[in-house]
C-alpha cells in the first residue's frame, strides 16, 4: 500500500516531467515550423549541410519523443480509470527514455529557438529530479549523497554542447562538427543513464566513465569552436562538473576511511 506522502512525491514528478514534455514540445514545434524560413543562416534556404542535419534531428526527437510520452500518459490514464497505482518510480526507465529522446531536439539549434521555454521545460524535469531526492532522503538515504546527486545531474546536463553552425575552414568545421554532434549523440545517453539511476533508487550514478567522456567531448567542442566563438557557458559548466564530482570521491573516500577507523 503506497502512502499519502509517496503518493504526492509521485504526483509532483509526473507533473515534472510532464511540464518539461508539454513546454519542450511547444518549443520544438514551433522551431520545425518557423526555421526553414527564419534565422538567417540557420534558415534552411540559407542551404547549408548543417541545417538539413539539426532540423532532422529536431523533427525525429519531436517525433519519438511524443510518442513515448503518450505512451506513458496513456498508460498512467489506465491505471488512474482502474483505481491502480502508478509509480513513476517502476516505470523510471521509461520516463527517463522518453525525456532523454526529446533532449537531442533541444540541442540543436535552430533558425528558432526560444531559449527562455527550453530552460523553463528544463526547469520543471530539474524539480522532479530534486523531489525524488527529498523523497530518498525521507525513506533513509543520506542527505548529502541525495542532494549532491541532483547538483550533480544538473550541472551533468549543463555541459551537453548544443550544436551550433560554424564557417571555419573545412579542414576545423569538420572537426567540429564531428566533437559537437558525438557530444550530444553520447553524452545525451548518459544523461538519460544518471537520470534513470536517480529516479530509480534516489541517487544517480557516480560513474568515472561519465564525467571523463564528457571532459573529452566537452573539451574537444570548446577547444575546437575558440577561434571562432569561445563556449564560456559550456566550459563553466564542464569545470564545475568536474569539480562536484571529484568533491563527491573525496567526500566519500573521507566518509569510508572514518568507518575504517572505527
Amino acid at each position: 500500500m503506497v502512502n499519502d506522502k509517496k503518493r504526492q512525491f509521485n504526483v509532483l514528478k509526473i507533473w515534472g516531467f510532464s511540464l518539461y514534455f508539454l513546454l519542450l514540445f511547444v518549443e520544438r514545434l514551433m522551431a520545425v515550423i518557423l526555421s526553414p524560413t527564419k534565422g538567417a543562416e540557420y534558415a534552411l534556404t540559407a542551404k547549408y549541410a548543417f541545417n538539413y542535419i539539426a532540423y532532422s534531428v529536431t523533427a525525429v526527437s519531436l517525433v519519438a519523443g511524443t510518442v513515448l510520452f503518450l505512451r506513458l500518459f496513456v498508460a498512467l490514464g489506465k491505471a488512474v480509470q482502474l483505481g491502480e497505482e502508478y509509480l513513476i518510480n517502476d516505470h523510471a526507465k521509461e520516463w527517463s527514455v522518453a525525456a532523454a529522446v526529446m533532449l537531442f531536439g533541444g540541442m540543436m539549434h535552430t533558425g528558432y529557438t526560444f531559449a527562455g521555454l527550453q530552460f523553463a521545460a528544463y526547469g520543471f524535469l530539474i524539480a522532479a529530479f530534486v523531489v525524488r531526492a527529498v523523497e530518498a532522503y525521507s525513506e533513509g538515504e543520506d542527505k548529502f549523497v541525495a542532494a549532491v546527486s541532483v547538483v550533480y545531474l544538473t550541472l551533468f546536463s549543463m555541459c551537453i554542447p548544443v550544436c551550433y553552425i560554424s564557417f571555419q575552414s573545412a579542414t576545423m568545421r569538420g572537426l567540429f562538427y564531428a566533437a559537437e554532434f558525438s557530444a550530444v549523440f553520447l553524452l545525451v545517453p548518459a544523461f538519460c543513464c544518471m537520470m534513470f539511476h536517480l529516479m530509480k533508487g534516489g541517487v544517480t550514478s557516480f560513474s568515472p566513465v561519465f564525467p571523463i567522456v564528457m571532459c573529452l567531448l566537452s573539451g574537444a567542442t570548446v577547444a575546437l569552436g575558440w577561434n571562432e566563438h569561445i563556449n564560456l557557458f559550456v566550459l563553466v559548466f564542464a569545470s564545475l562538473t568536474l569539480l562536484c564530482y571529484l568533491t563527491v570521491v573525496l567526500v566519500a573516500r573521507c566518509k569510508k576511511q572514518k568507518i575504517i577507523a572505527k
